[in-house]
């Protein structure tokens, strides 16, 4: 299969969801609703409503999200005091993941102990893959493999669970909370359809990215599990004495030599021998010839 096959649809994938929901988000977020407050007053509302009037509403300027140390809602300023339907499906969506925090939702709580797990594994990954070839350099040995494999797989591995992990955390909140809490009267119900639509696309954001760490640690596996395993040989840094012996004990000229026998008994001749043996050697031959014959007529 040509890897064209393979890349344009992984590209789309990857890239379509997000076209689609800055498309929908932007579609939504142009025109103010009647029938509600605004996005933080909406917010306020439905976490009171859950009784949770110790989170709080705050706007940032990172991008809206639910920040479970701090316990508050954040929304982004373009949505902080607006009344469209995306900033009020946004705040919903949020005050969804506050209350799977209060409720002890377990992929939720699976989540935040994988999000400080894998930054902690990302940090101890990145400096053995920066120290010990480093290290090997310093001291002239090979650089142990299996500490490679491990940091790579670890890295990458903590990403993509994180990701999978997210996928339940987010369908839960913008399906079963987020939707039952728009229906209690703070949006029309002709909205409800277009609130779905909204929701349904943040989701698939979510989709792209666990596809993407898949497709990120894909390649990895099997060089990760060899280096893990060792089967192959020690990876070793440039000018290491133990790589330069190794090199050394080989004796490839043998091979060479061979190799190079068969090609040239295997090569096409040249033009000039070809012509030489169609047209020279007859010639040579007929020559030959006439010189005896003439020579026995002579002598006779």
């Amino acid at each position: 299969m040509h890897p064209v096959l393979i890349i344009i649809p992984a590209v789309a994938l990857i890239f379509g969801p997000r076209l689609w929901v800055k498309h929908v988000l932007k579609r939504y977020n142009q025109d103010d609703l009647n029938s509600s407050g605004s996005a933080s007053q909406v917010a306020r509302a439905l976490l009171d409503n859950n009784g949770l009037q110790n989170v709080k509403v705050e706007c940032t300027d990172i991008g809206d999200h639910y920040d479970p140390d701090a316990k508050s809602v954040r929304l982004a300023r373009d949505k902080f005091d607006r009344k469209s339907l995306t900033a009020v499906t946004t705040a919903a969506h949020e005050v969804g993941h506050a209350l799977q925090h209060a409720t002890e939702y377990t992929p939720f709580i699976w989540r935040g102990h994988l999000v400080k797990a894998a930054r902690v594994v990302g940090e101890v990954g990145s400096v053995v893959l920066i120290s010990v070839p480093i290290a090997a350099l310093a001291t002239r040995n090979p650089v142990p493999a299996p500490l490679i494999g491990i940091a790579v797989l670890a890295i990458l591995g903590s990403v993509m669970a994180v990701q999978l992990v997210t996928l339940p955390t987010e369908f839960d909140a913008s399906f079963n909370k987020a939707t039952q809490m728009l229906k209690a009267g703070y949006i029309d119900e002709d909205q409800l359809g277009n609130a779905r639509k909204i929701l349904v696309a943040c989701s698939l954001t979510y989709v792209a990215s666990s596809l993407t760490s898949v497709l990120n640690i894909w390649p990895w596996l099997p060089r990760g599990l060899t280096l893990v395993t060792g089967n192959n040989a020690l990876v070793a840094t440039q000018g290491s004495s133990t790589t330069v012996r190794n090199i050394r004990k080989q004796k490839p000229s043998l091979t060479i030599k061979k190799t190079r026998h068969r090609s040239r008994r295997q090569r096409k001749p040249s033009m000039g021998i070809t012509v030489f043996k169609k047209i020279g050697k007859p010639l040579v031959r007929n020559w030959l010839k006439l010189s005896r014959s003439y020579t026995a007529h002579v002598h006779v």
